[in-house]
């Protein structure tokens, strides 16, 4: 025991040389004796200890914590025993020192290291002393504490330090001494090496990636050093997996995908799984122990855990949703903007004097709503210099221009008047189109809305449908087919009905002329022509028995000997069709190419038999025929002339004129207003509108059509229906636009022909797809509400005949029915 105490004096002795010489650093080793007993020492009880020792060529303190409250927690120092220190050793120091004083051996180092000597015994402990006051951190306890010397040495590469205390070998008393010790600039040689990170058992680096990109190649990914990875499980067949079921850990081998390997649970791992699969805490875990609160001067409130940064979320400037939502709301309620309904004593609201509704219901209590936000209306275009009234020289249009001007549609004119140029403003008369233009900018402030559009998202797709009314109380309508009138060879081009209802005139390719008795389906009449009849028509007035009929290039008028009604206004269809006292409007008939003949003579008596009165012949062949409403006019299109393709036929006359010879497409359709002077032509994608009285164009109306097939005009005549051969229905609003209202696309085939109800709000279209499509369309007197269109019925019968389906259809003039006939050479009646 004295020669332990002797040699830990020395090593301490020796430390605190080291610290005071700081040229540079030197590595300390205590010679190591044979020692009968065990070295062992006990640590101060110091609350704070420091060791100053000299490492890198600075002077390092390394503070040691304790806690005096908790008694059982001691420093441990490698192999140190700190349970066997004895304070009496200290008593009993001196003397021990001088009995050992003849075993004691001078210290060498290697390569420059201090010698310590019995001489310098006294000498350091002076020194010691002298220390301690400087230095003020050192444990005197612990410098003369027994076998405490404290030998720092590098382990491995990595810089660890460890604390072993000195050691006694049995065998000899031959001193050995430590190779010397040398430190790097790596911070981490300070710290245990046992240190482990969350990812330690993460070999594949390659992040959150999907692990099918690396199905095709050989290796999952890459190691930490850039290094690849190989497959090794994964390529496995199922033969090394069956062989691999005969390991004994088998059923605790799990697969590893992303590092590719096995992993056995351990018996922790197992009585893990275990807990969780019987819904119980873990084993030593208690659930519901008390909460543990630190407390800020507690030690721990300098880790992170407990002094956390500030979270970024802090420094959001609007902070979260909330608080930006009760900002507005409290800034809304301290302006005024927002009024809280203020409640009495007896918990009513308190009704104070203002605005009453006169017309609510007795008892209603007006809810406070939110005010209408307005919009201004949009400003106009400040005036320039051209609607001066001395405008500059360059403004002014000259002649050409001028003419150039009124040549232009009223919308691609760059201004609505002519620039004009006065000497002085007593001069200016007044703006003849001011109240005018007023009115409309009037008009246009009222009808159209200025409100807000707020964005909503609507997840029911069903509620973008408009809200309809149901077929079945839309009745009556063609619901079925009732009867067919069969007596043609081939397809039937045309159907027509009397004004009465009573007779149908049916024309076909097989080169004859049917009348049809709607009642017993009863062909009454029928004419052979020279060639395919193209299309037939009544007058629609009823006074007159008159049928025309046009095939090739030419049309009769015919009033065939039907009996019943029609018999009786005989005596005004001769007046119509009497000649002419004089031939004076024959000779001055405007077009020479059209010609009128009167059937008379033996050579056509058949003609005569059967009712044909008079003969219009044409350069080309006739496509389209349609009458006036009066019933004295009627206008005929042949595609085939070109510019000069329709014609106006007065027939008390016996005149035709050609009103259009500068069109620059070939026109296809016409049609006469139901009751005004309005003529509406319509050639391949445009309808133009005109007025016979005042003879100019009213407006034109934008199809978007391809090939116009076909056009009907609604009884009121503030509505137009267009069919096209490229599958499209389009409704115009002749008040609302010149576009269409509705474009409708539910053929699949071309549209051969639409068609107003003349009394009923029905239409109807067809199409080479064999179906007719019923609708209801109803139109309103009032002008801001708009058309309601709504599909009624799909009528699908008729039979294809080389890719021809229904080629025409008409309504009854006073029943919900609709004719039609098609390519099947049939008339099919649809009855409700």
């Amino acid at each position: 025991m004295n020669k332990s105490k002797v040699t830990t004096k020395k090593a301490v002795a020796e430390t605190k040389v080291v610290n005071n010489k700081k040229s540079e650093p030197i590595a300390v080793s205590e010679p190591k004796k044979s020692v009968s007993k065990t070295t062992a020492t006990t640590v101060s009880k110091s609350p704070v200890s420091t060791i100053t020792t000299q490492i890198l060529g600075k002077r390092t303190k390394f503070p040691v914590v304790r806690d005096d409250e908790n008694e059982d927690e001691k420093l441990d120092f490698g192999n140190i025993d700190l349970n066997n220190y004895n304070s009496e050793d200290d008593e009993d120091y001196e003397s021990e020192e001088e009995e050992e004083d003849d075993e004691e051996e001078d210290v060498e180092s290697q390569n420059g290291s201090v010698v310590y000597s019995e001489s310098d015994e006294g000498e350091e402990e002076q020194k010691e002393d002298d220390d301690d006051e400087e230095e003020g951190g050192i444990n005197k306890a612990l410098l003369e504490a027994e076998d405490s010397l404290v030998e720092y040495q590098s382990e491995d590469d990595s810089g660890s330090i460890s604390s072993k205390s000195s050691s006694t070998k049995n065998n000899n008393d031959e001193e050995e001494v430590a190779p010397n010790k040398q430190w790097s600039n790596d911070p981490n040689q300070f710290y245990d090496s046992d240190d482990s990170s969350e990812d330690e058992t993460l070999i594949n680096r390659i992040g959150n990636v999907p692990l099918e990109w690396y199905d095709d190649y050989d290796h999952i990914g890459y190691d930490v050093d850039g290094n690849k990875i190989m497959k090794t499980e994964s390529m496995k067949d199922s033969i090394d997996k069956y062989l691999d079921q005969q390991d004994p850990n088998f059923w605790r081998t799990v697969y590893d995908k992303v590092n590719d390997k096995k992993v056995i649970l351990s018996d922790e791992d197992m009585a893990l799984l275990k807990s969780i699969q019987n819904k119980h805490f873990i084993p030593g875990y208690d659930p519901y122990a008390d909460w543990y609160d630190s407390g800020n001067n507690h030690p721990d409130s300098i880790h992170p855990m407990h002094n956390a940064p500030v979270p970024k979320r802090s420094f959001f400037p609007n902070g979260t949703d909330e608080e930006r939502e009760i900002r507005r709301l409290t800034k809304a309620i301290r302006m005024g903007w927002i009024k809280l309904n203020k409640k009495g004593k007896n918990g009513e609201k308190d009704k104070k004097d203002g605005n009453y509704d006169l017309w609510a219901d007795e008892g209603e209590e007006k809810e406070k709503t939110k005010g209408i936000r307005r919009i201004a209306a949009p400003k106009q275009k400040l005036p320039g210099n051209v609607e001066s009234f001395n405008p500059p020289e360059e403004y002014l249009l000259n002649e050409n221009e001028l003419k150039a001007w009124h040549l232009m549609d009223p919308r691609e004119r760059p201004h609505n008047f002519i620039p004009q140029k006065y000497q002085s403003l007593r001069q200016l008369p007044i703006y003849n189109k001011l109240i005018k233009e007023r009115f409309e900018r009037c008009l246009d402030l009222y009808l159209c809305p200025r409100t807000t559009r707020v964005k909503q998202f609507t997840k029911d797709p069903t509620k973008f449908l408009p809200t309809l009314p149901k077929p079945q109380d839309l009745r009556p309508f063609p619901s079925h087919e009732e009867i067919q009138f069969l007596g043609h060879k081939a397809r039937v081009r045309s159907i027509s009905i009397s004004p009465n209802g009573q007779w149908l005139a049916s024309g076909s390719d097989d080169c004859t002329v049917k009348i049809w008795e709607v009642s017993s389906t009863r062909c009454v009449y029928s004419l052979e022509v020279e060639s395919e009849v193209q299309t037939v028509a009544w007058n629609p007035n009823p006074l007159y028995n008159i049928l025309a009929v046009g095939y090739s290039n030419k049309i009769i008028i015919i009033t065939p000997p039907l009996f019943g009604a029609q018999t009786e206004h005989s005596a005004e269809t001769e007046k119509i069709l009497t000649k002419p006292v004089t031939d004076s409007t024959t000779e001055q008939q405007q077009n020479k190419s059209v010609n009128w003949y009167q059937v008379t003579g033996a050579d056509k008596a058949k003609l005569l038999e059967k009712g044909v009165r008079i003969e219009i012949h044409h350069p080309f062949t006739v496509k389209n025929l349609t009458w006036h409403y009066k019933g004295d006019y009627f206008s005929t299109t042949s595609p085939e002339e070109g510019t000069r393709s329709v014609k106006i036929h007065h027939l008390s006359k016996r005149a035709t004129q050609s009103p259009f010879r500068k069109s620059k497409t070939p026109n296809q359709v016409t049609r006469f207003h139901p009751n005004k002077p309005i003529f509406f032509v319509a050639d391949q994608n445009i309808i133009r509108v005109y007025d016979l009285m005042k003879q100019e164009l009213i407006k034109k109306l934008i199809t978007g059509c391809r090939y116009i097939s076909s056009i009907d005009i609604h009884p009121q005549g503030d509505n137009v229906i267009m069919g096209g051969y490229d599958k499209k229905v389009c409704w115009f609003d002749l008040d609302l636009s010149v576009r269409p209202y509705k474009v409708l696309n539910y053929h699949k085939m071309a549209v051969r022909k639409v068609i107003y109800h003349p009394t009923l709000p029905l239409f109807a279209s067809c199409s080479d797809d064999l179906s007719i499509h019923v609708f209801h369309g109803m139109v309103y007197d009032d002008l801001l509400q708009n058309a309601l269109i709504v599909p009624l019925k799909i009528l699908k019968t008729h039979e294809s005949v080389n890719d021809l389906g229904v080629l025409d259809i008409i309504f009854h003039p006073k029943q919900p029915w609709i004719f039609s006939s098609g390519a099947d050479s049939t008339i099919r009646l649809y009855t409700n």
